[in-house]
C-alpha cells in the first residue's frame, strides 16, 4: 500500500482514538474500583501498553502470514507473546531464542524452530541439551510453523519438550495463555 502524508495523518488520528477511548474507560473503571492517584496512572499505563502490544500482534500474526517471517522476526514476535502473557525478564538469547520466567519463578526456554520445514529429532536434540544443561530450564518449549515429524513428537514426549506447531501457535496468538498451552498454571 502506498503511504501518503494524508494516509499517515489519518492513521495517526485513528491511533489517538484507539488510545484515548480505552484510557477514559480505564479511568472510569479505576475510579469505580477506588484505585486513585499514582496507582491509577500506573494501572492505566500498563493497560494501555498491553493494548498497544495486542494491537501490534493483531496486525502481524505469525500463523496467518503468507510470507514466512525471518528467524529474528519470529523470535521477537514470540518474545512479545511472552510479555503479553505476563512472563518476566523476557529476553531473546542467541543460544535459546527466548528465555523468560513465569510469575512462580519457573524458567521457560523457547526455541523457535525451523521456519521452512518440519522439525526433526535432530532439531530437538540440540535444544534439549541447551535447555537442561546450559539453562536448567523448567519448561522447554519448541515452536515451529511447519509442524513436527512423528519421530520428533516421540523424542519431545520422552524428553519433556512442549511442542507448539502452527495451530497451537494460532491459539496462543488468539489469547490462550502460554501457561494453558504448556499445561502449567
Amino acid at each position: 500500500m502506498l503511504r501518503t502524508p494524508a494516509h499517515a495523518k489519518l492513521r495517526g488520528r485513528a491511533m489517538v482514538l484507539l488510545v484515548v477511548f480505552p484510557a477514559i474507560a480505564l479511568r472510569d473503571l479505576f475510579e469505580f474500583l477506588d484505585i486513585t492517584g499514582t496507582d491509577a496512572w500506573l494501572a492505566t499505563a500498563a493497560s494501555l501498553a498491553l493494548l498497544c502490544a495486542l494491537g501490534h500482534l493483531a496486525g502481524s500474526t505469525l500463523a496467518d502470514r503468507a510470507d514466512h517471517p525471518d528467524d529474528r522476526d519470529f523470535e521477537l514476535q514470540i518474545a512479545d507473546l511472552c510479555r503479553r502473557d505476563g512472563l518476566l525478564a523476557v529476553q531473546v538469547a542467541p543460544d535459546a531464542n527466548v528465555k523468560a520466567y513465569l510469575p512462580n519463578g519457573s524458567l521457560v526456554l523457547i526455541r523457535c524452530g525451523p521456519t521452512d520445514h518440519e522439525a526433526h529429532p535432530l532439531d530437538l536434540h540440540d535444544f534439549i541439551g541447551t535447555a537442561h544443561h546450559d539453562h536448567q530450564a523448567d519448561i522447554p518449549v519448541f515452536v515451529t510453523l511447519h509442524g513436527f515429524t512423528t519421530e520428533a513428537r516421540e523424542f519431545a514426549q520422552y524428553h519433556g519438550i512442549v511442542l507448539l506447531d502452527q495451530p497451537r501457535l494460532g491459539q496462543w496468538q488468539q489469547g490462550h495463555g502460554l501457561t494453558t498451552l504448556v499445561g502449567t498454571h
